[in-house]
């Protein structure tokens, strides 16, 4: 610390008083305490700050104002004049004189805490005009409505080419072929009987014989089996519990692999390892394509825009039932599924309605005029033991 220069006159007041006489003499700091310490920690202050604190000498001028920021140029975007003057300027509070004060909330009856109004928002309705009326695309020139309109057509054309790619379809003559007279249509069909008996007794999800037929029939296109009926049993029944664990993925709650085996006759304690291999065994014969249309994926896709009515459940259960009975017989798989489907809805509509089987919007809907469907039709009639119902020639031949 550097010498102190005092004022002769200010230098005998201060030298009179003992513990300042004794402050200068010393050239030492006094120990005090903080006065926002608590009194806890003591700090040290130094002899010209103490002797300015009491008094004794002239405080210390001011330092210097810094100078101010310069005001910014007129087409600045914070100049006052661009915003009005309600926005802060270089992070300074808005004027009081303008600052906004809210009003007064009315307290609702009852109440004793205001309650703020609700704001109401204005949003534009997700389609032109009336949501109830049809949607034309502009991919398509249908009039009918479309429950998923911009995915739609994209839905039916990915369908479309699924059920005709060769990849994806089982062989036209696999017990010719690749069974080579081992297997019969007889044989073929009591595998179909047993599976459907096995969806049933497990009640597994809807769709699950289409697709374990399906399954069968690509396997049996590639792979030639034996006539074991244990063999023939433990194919079919794999199939079954594949496709119902592709069709929902809850099917492991029902059923595991050691009750599929069971369900087959095997009885030793690796008969889950059988159905295992005979997965492994289907999956490879299929290359793991196991995603292509059924004749039940199409009769859900045509009658998508069905209700909740009476007579439109009755339709569609009618069809699924027809679309089943057709797994019994070999050669129904030679026809696309969209064919066996609208076929399908063709004879439902006979036997439910009992008239106009097929009209303007369902050839629009399906892509079938009814003459496209006739083999089909008539060989899924000729299948029905009882039918309740006539079909006539002139149902194909007269305009919907």
């Amino acid at each position: 610390m550097g010498d102190l220069i005092l004022d002769p006159y200010m230098e005998d007041a201060i030298m009179d008083h003992p513990c300042l006489a004794e402050l200068l003499a010393d050239q030492t700091s006094l120990p005090m305490f903080h006065p926002f310490s608590g009194g806890g920690t003591p700090q040290m202050v130094d002899t010209d700050t103490f002797l300015r604190a009491i008094g004794a000498l002239p405080p210390l001028a001011p330092p210097p104002a810094a100078p101010l920021a310069p005001a910014p140029p007129p087409d600045s975007p914070r100049t006052p004049h661009t915003y009005g003057s309600f926005l802060p300027i270089y992070g300074d509070l808005p004027p009081l004189s303008v600052a906004v004060v809210q009003e007064t909330l009315p307290l609702p009856e009852g109440g004793d805490h205001p309650v703020p109004p609700k704001k109401t928002i204005d949003v534009a309705p997700l389609l032109p005009e009336h949501a109830d009326q049809p949607v034309v695309t502009n991919n398509s020139a249908t009039t009918r409505p479309q429950l998923c309109a911009p995915y739609d057509d994209d839905i039916e054309a990915t369908l479309r080419a699924m059920e005709t790619n060769p990849a994806e379809r089982p062989s036209p003559y696999f017990l010719e072929t690749a069974q080579g007279g081992r297997m019969t249509a007889l044989v073929r069909a009591s595998m179909i009987a047993f599976m459907d008996e096995f969806s049933r007794f497990h009640e597994l999800a809807d769709g699950t014989l289409q697709r374990a037929a399906y399954f069968l029939d690509r396997y049996l296109s590639v792979t030639p089996e034996s006539d074991d009926v244990l063999q023939l049993r433990l194919v079919g029944a794999t199939a079954v519990f594949l496709a119902a664990k592709y069709e929902d993925q809850y099917t492991l709650r029902k059923i595991d692999a050691s009750m599929v085996a069971a369900r087959c006759g095997y009885t030793s304690e690796t008969r889950h390892k059988m159905v295992s291999c005979m997965e492994t065994e289907i999956l490879a014969a299929l290359d793991y394509n196991l995603s292509g249309p059924t004749a039940y994926t199409f009769v859900q896709h045509f009658t998508r825009y069905y209700g909740d009515g009476k007579e439109e459940k009755l339709l569609k259960e009618a069809a699924h039932r027809f679309t089943d009975g057709s797994l019994l017989t070999y050669g129904f798989h030679r026809y696309l599924p969209s064919v066996v489907a609208a076929s399908a809805i063709f004879l439902a509509r006979l036997h439910v309605l009992g008239h106009e089987p097929w009209s303007r919007d369902l050839a629009e809907l399906t892509g079938y005029e009814a003459i496209d469907l006739m083999g089909c039709v008539c060989d899924m009639y000729s299948q029905i033991a009882c039918p309740r119902f006539a079909l006539f020639q002139e149902y194909f031949f007269q305009d919907p």
